[in-house]
């Protein structure tokens, strides 16, 4: 009776496969003949993701003037408040957002759009002394968070300076990605405390209390004050207000069909048979 209930039920809708995981003759062909432009590895990544939005992810850096961690956390919230109320998309902002002394380390991940909006936000609000965006990231085919995250530290001013060799050829390069990978690594410890519910049951205050502020644990893994310094003087990044105006809002682009009634069928330009006083014969025949 069991096997008839089990062989009468309704099969659940399977989620389809990317091409690299499906066992089809068809997609065990080479790339180059199944055809595959990027917009096929674009799908792919949102499907791996299980969402059908284009998501990116953006890691920037600030100095702001002497406030103390909360008052520049209740600034940004307030100005994410006020973003999130007013905007059209329906996709949230996502990330970690972490305040030290006058300084600020933000991974923010969200729709394209929604990033964008938020960093003209940010660009007008005048929060910065500087500013510098450090990664940007396109399709990313795994949200690090599902929420707005907040960390605030005051332990900066105690870490050890990195000594930077202005001489190294490789310097800018080497001090980004080791700067990311402290982020990275930063991203991954706040969301497994974060995630692990069984410690905030079991030390509800203490962990409450803890999810304001980055302990001693962080230390190793936080950019010191040498290496905020130097991404922020580096012209070679975009500024906050900057990238704003280069990328904050999403171009409306129109195709050839949207602006041509009736579609015309011959493209041949009507004149280009005849030859002008100024024009190069490449026939190399008479006149």
């Amino acid at each position: 009776m069991s096997n008839s209930t089990a062989s009468n039920s309704p099969n659940k809708k399977k989620k389809p496969l990317p091409y690299f995981m499906e066992r089809t003759e068809e997609a065990a062909l080479p790339s180059f003949q199944n055809r595959r432009t990027l917009a096929d590895h674009v799908k792919d990544n949102m499907l791996c993701a299980g969402r059908k939005s284009y998501f990116q992810r953006i890691v920037y850096v600030g100095r702001h003037p002497k406030v103390t961690g909360m008052t520049l956390r209740d600034r940004f919230l307030k100005l994410i408040k006020e973003l999130q109320e007013c905007t059209v998309c329906e996709i949230k902002l996502f990330g970690l957002m972490i305040n030290f002394d006058g300084y600020t380390v933000h991974m923010v991940e969200s729709a394209e759009e929604t990033v964008g909006e938020y960093l003209r936000t940010l660009a007008a609000a005048d929060l910065f002394e500087e500013s510098r965006v450090v990664l940007v990231y396109n399709n990313i085919n795994q949200r690090l968070f599902r929420k707005l995250v907040w960390r605030v530290s005051d332990y900066l001013n105690e870490l050890k300076r990195t000594e930077l060799d202005q001489r190294d050829p490789n310097l800018t390069q080497g001090t980004i990605n080791a700067f990311l990978v402290q982020v990275y690594q930063l991203c991954k410890m706040v969301r497994e405390e974060e995630l692990d519910e069984s410690k905030f049951n079991s030390h509800r205050e203490r962990s409450a209390f803890k999810s304001l502020y980055l302990d001693e644990n962080y230390e190793e893994h936080t950019p010191d004050i040498a290496v905020l310094e130097y991404l922020l003087g580096l012209k070679c990044l975009f500024t906050v207000p900057e990238y704003a105006s280069f990328y904050g809002r999403l171009p409306d682009v129109s195709s050839f069909r949207d602006r041509v009634w009736p579609i015309p069928k011959d493209l041949t330009p009507y004149d280009v048979f005849e030859a002008g006083k100024y024009d190069v014969n490449l026939t190399f025949g008479g006149k």
